[in-house]
């Protein structure tokens, strides 16, 4: 059957989380049903787990339409502080956002729930995943309900966002091989007799680490890593201890009250092997852990969703190209890693203990923070700014990288506003005739044709996630016309309609590149 714009099917997501949720925003606003399996109860918690939100992540939701509301929410840091007094620059990153937004987690959750829930999707609570079989033709998972009861739900795609001790990861039979990062860390929420002098505070002094980040409710989150004393996860937090550790790490307890939440947990490094088997995929936690070194988990579990949610949408359109499902795994598994290895360096050199390592410690800091080119490498590493997917031998240079967030003429004025409804975007050159022949006519519905707001010789096809999927500086039209049609076809299907008039592929008549509508044959 030719390709359609009528979804074929619906996709369960297990885990209401950040991840899980933008996912869910994502199909549902493409008009795909959407289910999310949630085991925890629906009520407002003020515990979490992440607060920063990097600069890429922002961009995303700004795509999303919902960025402005969440940093409205937080404190934004163009400075943030690594160890001492050496700090990361991050005012001079690209983009609307040169900062890091500190957060509470449950408020970036509150704008995505809120997003998925107005687009459509069902949100489940007290529904826990305790099994799935998969065919052919979907996916079946079992559902546990709050009164013990248990139901099957049936799925195009399966989706585990659960979290480290993913069910469906378990049900996939998939390893989760790798390490503890860090054992005993300790956590606790408190309120401070004295502010801190920075809006996120860290210090380490190889035998002890601290780390404090704000609600913004005047409660404030401690982490805190104690290398003279690893008691087991299931052992209280003694806030003696505690405050004696944030006074060797930081210099101080800045007053620390009676805690309303303490914990104690261990950082895992791990990796699942295959981010894809058949009809499900993971996402998140349940397929990469990390340290929680530069604050990395949150988003590259949001930036997964961000990768799989169009391409799942184009899928159940009946569109989508054969390979791109695949695609995936191998743009996002690579990605995990790297982030994985790096806040994995990152922690250990925090936590280094010889005295020349502390030293070496000190004048890498120092390297990266006032050497310029060594600082914008790691600020656009922190932010998610510089990360790209791999590209074809022989592309050009923009192919998978971020695309910057480009001015446009008429309305709206700028690319991430019109990547808003999930679609790709063409930026050419104003006028080029190519556009409204090739695009928005033979794939309406997949594609925006959009002129640059400013002269500009590359033309750019944007993916749905802000990233670029093809480029070309090519100038004549016909060869222009040619490579355009070519790369639609790849990244789009089949164009959703092919009028009887229209000459056949060999014989195409490009429009002239004074755009009167004469051309040559080709």
């Amino acid at each position: 059957m030719p390709p359609t714009d009528r979804p074929t099917g619906n996709v369960l997501i297990v885990g209401a989380g950040p991840t899980g949720l933008l996912l869910a925003g994502d199909l549902a606003a493409a008009g795909i049903g959407c289910t999310v399996l949630e085991r925890r109860p629906e009520e407002t918690t003020n515990l979490t787990r992440a607060f920063a939100v990097h600069a890429r992540t922002l961009e995303m939701l700004d795509a999303r339409g919902v960025a402005e509301e969440l940093v409205a929410t937080g404190t934004r840091v163009g400075r943030l502080r690594l160890l001492g007094s050496t700090a990361l620059d991050l005012s001079r990153l690209p983009g609307r956002f040169p900062y890091v937004l500190v957060t509470p987690q449950y408020e970036t959750e509150r704008v995505l729930r809120e997003r998925a829930l107005s687009a459509g999707a069902q949100i489940v609570h007290g529904a826990e995943a305790v099994g799935l079989r998969q065919d052919a033709a979907g996916v079946d998972v079992d559902v546990r309900d709050a009164g013990g009861g248990t139901r099957t739900l049936r799925a195009s795609y399966v989706v585990g966002a659960d979290g480290v001790r993913s069910t469906v990861r378990e049900a996939l039979g998939l390893p989760f091989p790798g390490r503890a990062a860090v054992r005993s860390v300790m956590l606790a929420d408190v309120r401070l007799d004295r502010a801190p002098a920075d809006v996120l505070s860290v210090g380490a002094v190889g035998d002890a680490f601290a780390f404090l980040a704000p609600f913004g409710d005047g409660w404030y989150r401690v982490i805190a890593w104690n290398r003279r004393r690893q008691a087991p996860d299931s052992e209280p937090v003694d806030m003696d201890e505690l405050r004696e550790v944030a006074r060797r790490a930081l210099g101080t307890d800045l007053g620390m009250g009676e805690p309303r939440w303490t914990s104690r947990f261990h950082s895992d490094e791990r990796q699942v092997p295959r981010y894809r088997v058949g009809r499900a995929f993971l996402a998140g936690d349940a397929a990469h852990v990390h340290s929680p070194a530069g604050g990395q988990g949150m988003n590259t579990g949001m930036q997964d969703a961000a990768n799989l949610g169009w391409k799942l949408a184009a899928e159940l359109r009946g569109w989508a190209p054969s390979w791109l499902l695949d695609s995936y795994h191998e743009e996002r598994h690579p990605v995990g890693r790297l982030v994985l290895r790096r806040s994995g360096a990152l922690l250990r050199f925090a936590l280094a203990e010889p005295r020349s390592l502390r030293a070496a410690r000190a004048a890498a800091a120092y390297a990266a923070t006032h050497v310029p080119p060594v600082a914008r490498r790691i600020a656009g590493a922190v932010s998610g700014i510089d990360l790209a997917y791999p590209a074809p031998r022989g592309s050009h240079p923009l192919t998978g990288r971020r695309a910057p967030d480009v001015p446009l003429a008429g309305d709206p004025g700028r690319l991430y506003e019109l990547l808003a409804d999930g679609r790709f975007v063409l930026v050419v050159a104003a006028n080029d005739p190519a556009v409204t022949y090739l695009a928005a006519k033979r794939w309406a519905g997949r594609v925006h044709c959009a002129p640059a707001g400013g002269a500009t010789r590359t033309t750019a096809l944007v993916r749905p996630d802000g990233y670029i999927a093809w480029a070309t500086d090519e100038t004549a039209p016909d060869r222009r016309a040619a490579a355009i049609r070519d790369a639609l076809s790849q990244w789009c299907g089949r164009p959703a309609d092919r009028p009887a008039h229209e000459p056949r592929p060999s014989q195409t008549v490009v429009p002239g590149e004074d755009g009167t509508g004469k051309g040559t044959g080709r």
